[in-house]
């Protein structure tokens, strides 16, 4: 007599599934679970919360152990794999592969913390242990790879869009990062894609995410003619629409190519451009004579032990306070002493701003990972926005507003005038599932810390919801304190009043979308100083000025001019050193730009006498009347120019 049993288990059953299995096979061998795809989609679908990975991974070897036939249970999970991670809807969501990817090879700990006696693979100083069954990791390492290089091989116009494969070339990096495909073989696969208009953008896309996520591997143990072969073929890369990603691969690389039409030398007189209303193919001014003025290296600070992302001057104190991914809180004195450090615990800073007024210091916090425990137990606080109160010479926490509703609280700016309040740029959850999945809603939130006794119980007071994408920077409108404007990754400017329910107008001209749109790709930082010197500037290499008057109520205007420094990425602006004068900051170089004429005047800032490649500088701020500027980012240093 044989006996069939049929088993129909829900995610949070499957703790108990292995001793029930168990159990049944006392009985019989004839054991099967049912709808085991849409069983391991649930599970998989967890992995969207990293803190998940311990939990689900266990229960997928479970499923993978217990059940009654292997073979079939691992097309099932490679079906629901597939399924959950290439989805459409998590490309929409800007939802990373990453997460899912490491439930399929192993976990990582520090060699000195654990024997590796038990271990499958040593790499560096970490042991990794392998989440799956031995078989079911080869085996899906054997259909993965071909899979997401199936995809990625596709022929696409050079334009196609990248949300058709953005997530098959994260996905790919990622198996290099695991070490299931070789850095050499990738590199070589990657080389022969570049190579052909027709596979090029996905090949663009595949190198962007493997400098991401595998850096070390690219510098450390790459063969040097494979990478000289990969420089190569990327200086034969030209397109416009891979500008961003060329001018990241190789700063990230430490590479550099001839700007086009100078030969080679990097003279900013040749590469900048202007184009004003009116003239749109004029050049810009530039001084080429060394006896300028402009920014002249003096000194760094060093502090920090990692990336620094914000800094805020306070006049009133002449105190510099900078922070970065280190989590310390750094406040220097004007001799570039540290009077203060200010450790944030389970927080970096990345954006911040002193409300003068007030005194008040307020801070975006992000979670630190490697603070979000072990196992199980593992869970990354929610972004937060710190309040700090000047004290004497010291700075003293007086609050945390804990935003357990939002993904990140990527920008800050306190409100001039006599209101104690603040903008921020915030990603909310949301609790609805169009579209078959929760979604992000991007809000410039305006608070008014008068509102409330308690600065954990703030709430806003209006939270305004336009944007369709990232809120990158806010900025004031000095002239009238009640406005405010903020840039995004959906490329445009908005301005704000925050007595208005809504947005007030919009910078820039209408596109055939139907979008206002103030640059061609994500905005990165903006600044005021009057009706007529507002900046913005973005990935797409410009800083471009407007004219608050030119707004219209509807929306849309044209910029009174754009100017281009060099090929690349502009990070920062910073208004400051004279009436009309800013400091820009791209992936390339620092200089200082003079707008007070109908053609803007721009100079590189002199190097350091050392010869040091200056780095990326995230942050600018100015003080002692603007004569001074402070510069940080990627190398840790603060370094400071004087305006002479």
């Amino acid at each position: 007599m044989k006996l069939f049993i049929e088993v129909e288990i829900s995610p949070d059953e499957i703790p108990l599934a292995a001793e029930l299995f168990r159990t049944l096979r006392a009985l019989t061998d004839h054991v099967k679970t049912r709808d085991l795809c849409r069983l391991f989609q649930a599970l998989i679908s967890k992995l969207e919360d990293g803190n998940q990975l311990d939990r689900v991974s266990n229960e997928v070897a479970t499923l993978l152990t217990d059940t009654m036939s292997f073979e079939t249970t691992l097309e099932e999970f490679q079906a629901a794999f597939v399924a959950v991670v290439f989805s459409h809807d998590l490309v929409l969501r800007q939802q990373s592969v990453v997460p899912f990817m490491f439930l399929l090879p192993r976990d990582v700990f520090l060699v000195n913390d654990f024997s590796v006696a038990n271990c499958i693979v040593t790499c560096g100083n970490f042991v990794l242990f392998y989440r799956l069954p031995d078989l079911a990791k080869s085996r899906m390492r054997d259909f993965l790879i071909p899979k997401v290089l199936k995809h990625l091989t596709l022929k696409r116009p050079v334009e196609a869009s990248r949300m058709e494969f953005f997530a098959h070339a994260e996905a790919f990096a990622a198996l290099v990062n695991l070490e299931f495909v070789s850095i050499n073989g990738a590199l070589t696969t990657i080389i022969t894609l570049l190579r052909k208009p027709e596979t090029r953008c996905a090949a663009v896309t595949m190198l962007g995410k493997t400098v991401e996520l595998c850096l070390q591997q690219l510098t450390e143990n790459c063969d040097p003619s494979t990478l000289q072969d990969l420089n190569t073929a990327l200086q034969n890369v030209t397109e416009d629409a891979f500008q961003y990603d060329i001018n990241y691969i190789e700063e990230s690389m430490g590479w550099s190519r001839p700007l086009h039409g100078i030969g080679g030398s990097h003279d900013v007189s040749s590469s900048a451009s202007l184009s004003t209303q009116g003239d749109l193919n004029k050049g810009m001014a530039m001084d080429s004579s060394s006896a300028s003025f402009g920014l002249h290296a003096v000194e760094s600070y060093s502090g920090h032990r990692n990336t620094i992302f914000a800094m805020s001057y306070d006049d009133k104190r002449n105190q510099l306070i900078s922070g970065g991914k280190d989590g310390t809180l750094i406040v220097w004195t004007s001799d570039g002493q540290v009077a203060e450090k200010v450790d944030m615990a389970r927080h970096y800073a990345c954006s911040m701003d002193i409300h003068s007024s007030y005194q008040t210091l307020l801070v975006c916090g992000v979670a630190k990972e490697e603070n979000s425990g072990s196992g199980s137990n593992r869970m990354l606080p929610p972004p937060c926005i710190h309040r700090y109160a000047a004290v004497g010479r010291c700075w003293k926490e007086q609050g945390v507003l804990s935003k357990d509703s939002s993904k990140l609280v990527s920008c800050i700016k306190a409100l001039g005038g006599v209101e104690h309040a603040f903008v921020t740029g915030e990603t909310f959850h949301t609790s609805s599932h169009e579209g078959g999945g929760p979604r992000l809603d991007e809000r410039v939130c305006y608070y008014d810390i008068n509102t409330t006794s308690s600065f954990g119980n703030l709430q806003p007071v209006r939270q305004y919801t336009e944007h369709e994408d990232l809120i990158t920077c806010v900025s004031l409108f000095p002239p009238n304190h009640n406005l405010f404007m903020s840039g995004s990754r959906d490329s445009s400017v908005r301005v704000w009043d925050r007595r208005v329910e809504r947005c007030v107008g919009m910078f820039g001209s209408m596109q055939k979308n139907g979008r206002v749109q103030a640059h061609d790709s994500m905005i990165t930082c903006l600044d005021a100083i009057d009706t007529n010197l507002i900046l913005s500037a973005g990935m797409d290499t410009r800083v471009l000025r407007w004219d608050f008057r030119l707004l219209a109520n509807s929306g849309g205007c044209a910029p009174v001019s754009s100017l281009q420094l060099d090929d690349s990425a502009v990070l920062k602006v910073s208004l400051g050193g004279g009436a009309s004068s800013a400091a820009v900051s791209t992936l390339r170089g620092l200089y200082f730009v003079d707008f007070s004429s109908a053609r803007p005047v721009a100079r590189s800032a002199e190097p350091f006498k050392d010869g040091r490649r200056i780095g990326r500088y995230h942050d600018l701020k100015w003080a002692n009347g603007r004569s001074l500027l402070y510069a940080a980012g990627d190398d840790m240093r603060i370094d400071v120019y004087s305006l002479r």
